[in-house]
């Protein structure tokens, strides 16, 4: 893989991770007050399998191969468990929470790589994971009972989350590399566009009646949702990932909780507590542990 494609790479992945620091603070501001978690999520995936669908009609045609589908099914299914988990987290949690916790997935796509793909586990990839639990203890243990945004179904819905955007990861890793960003995208939102309907019908009138007394601010954060974590993250995520490792790729979720933070602390949405920084501190330093352990030329 020559220096040139890693670079696109990384620059997509950097693209990619700052786009979704910024998607809960957006996120928070539509949740759950003016849309209900299903619908919002439906409402996401549509515009998704919408504007995925009208691109390709400009684009070259690809054929899937029919030992491809499974992968994009699972791929579709586990792409709309992500974005139901992540919307439900905001019922009752904060975005630095959302963050924080999605900062974990660089060590949970490493375990689940080590479970699956059989990729070696050395010493220092797993004194990377025993720094990245003791982040996660920092955020629960010293926020429990103390801060009002950290929640058991809070925790438990940002767990889910991250858990399926590491199968994401893993299983979209190598349909990457053959199919172009549209064509993956364009029917992995219409896989799994219809459970994600289904489960959000009944709270469909509810949410157009929040909706219907929505600011102007309160559409522009949706707008931004719609267009830049969903459209053009999910389109810079497959090109990241045809040019790195899945580990490497999800490294760049570190960013998430500086950027997350700084917005919800500077917009009123969270408040600052010492055990947040120290938290990801301990969290880099275990993302750090377990990339650079990887073998030489790899990315």
């Amino acid at each position: 893989m020559t220096r040139p494609n890693k670079w696109v790479g990384h620059l997509a992945a950097l693209a990619t991770y700052i786009i979704f620091g910024i998607n809960p603070n957006c996120s928070k501001v539509v949740v759950p007050q003016y849309m209900t978690p299903e619908c919002y999520t439906a409402v996401r995936m549509l515009f998704g399998t919408a504007v995925f669908w009208l691109l390709s009609f400009f684009t070259p045609y690809q054929r899937v191969r029919r030992q491809d589908w499974p992968l994009f099914a699972l791929g579709g299914v586990v792409m709309a468990g992500t974005l139901y988990a992540f919307s439900e987290a905001f019922r009752y949690t904060s975005p630095c929470y959302v963050s924080l916790v999605s900062a974990m997935s660089p060590l949970l796509v490493m375990l689940m790589a080590a479970l699956f793909l059989k990729e070696p586990i050395s010493w220092k990839k797993s004194i990377g994971v025993l720094f990245g639990i003791c982040g996660a203890l920092m955020i629960v243990l010293f926020s429990w009972g103390v801060d009002a945004n950290m929640t058991a179904k809070g925790l438990m819905f940002c767990t889910i989350n991250i858990l399926f955007y590491a199968g994401y990861l893993l299983i979209t890793r190598s349909v990457s590399g053959i199919y172009s960003p549209i064509t993956l995208m364009r029917w992995i939102f219409l896989i799994g566009t219809p459970p994600c309907v289904a489960l959000a019908i009944p709270s469909f009138r509810t949410s157009a009646t929040l909706m219907t007394s929505a600011t102007p601010f309160v559409y522009l954060n949706l707008l931004t949702v719609l267009i830049f974590a969903t459209i053009v993250s999910y389109f810079l995520l497959p090109i990241a990932l045809r040019q790195l490792r899945p580990t490497t790729v999800s490294m760049y979720s570190n960013l998430q909780p500086v950027v997350t933070s700084v917005v919800a602390i500077a917009a009123g949405q969270d408040v600052f507590t010492w055990n947040k920084p120290v938290a990801l501190i301990l969290i880099v330093m275990g993302v750090y542990l377990v990339n650079t352990s990887r073998a030489k030329g790899q990315g």
